[in-house]
């Protein structure tokens, strides 16, 4: 799945070879309506990814597209300019972030998270329901605040952890059935954080 629909400049005919930009003429290439974010910023299509070339890929490629840069050109090259420059800073958003890239991963390979959301991961189960009986003791006026906020605390820690963990096991190629476990802890704790903020009313 390529990034740009054609290997020919729309504007110009000039040869292109995927480039986001027209390397004669400079004007802002069509993308692809499914266009691959790992393709967008010309990166190999991996689950790890190196920060520092990601980070200069994308400024790279935000430069040549960015509307301010296609002001004076027509209206159907500073659109194809604006959509070019969505797709960048969409793909960037996504692969810089090991959570949402590897989400993006289970959908580039056909499958999502399971929505079974009710089912607690057993690997969080402790933390889970802690977590929740103190929140049913705060909402019935229980002086459980520091407790709460010392399991928040904890709460933030162990998404860090599990974040980190994920990318780790990204260079060994984890299987879908991993990523999709991983990523399913990941987003129980998320959520269980945002409650604990919200009764808190931090």
């Amino acid at each position: 799945m390529d990034a740009v629909s054609t290997t020919g400049c729309w504007q110009c005919g000039a040869e292109t070879a995927g480039a986001l930009a027209c390397p004669l003429c400079g004007t802002a290439q069509r993308l692809a309506g499914d266009a691959d974010l790992f393709a967008v910023l010309g990166l190999p299509r991996r689950l790890t990814v190196d920060a520092a070339d990601l980070e200069r890929r994308y400024v790279e490629a935000a430069r040549a597209v960015h509307p301010d840069r296609h002001q004076t050109s027509g209206s159907a090259a500073r659109a194809a300019s604006l959509a070019a420059s969505t797709g960048v800073n969409r793909a960037y958003r996504t692969l810089r972030d090991p959570v949402v890239r590897a989400r993006y991963w289970l959908e580039l390979h056909g499958t999502r998270l399971a929505e079974n959301g009710a089912r607690v991961p057993p690997e969080i189960a402790a933390e889970v329901f802690e977590t929740q009986e103190k929140l049913a003791e705060l909402r019935a006026g229980g002086p459980v605040r520091d407790e709460l906020v010392t399991l928040r605390e904890a709460l933030g820690a162990r998404l860090a952890d599990l974040r980190s963990e994920l990318e780790a096991r990204f260079g060994d190629e984890p299987s879908l059935e991993e990523l999709r476990r991983r990523l399913a802890e990941i987003a129980y704790l998320q959520t269980l954080h945002g409650d604990v903020d919200e009764a808190l009313g931090d």
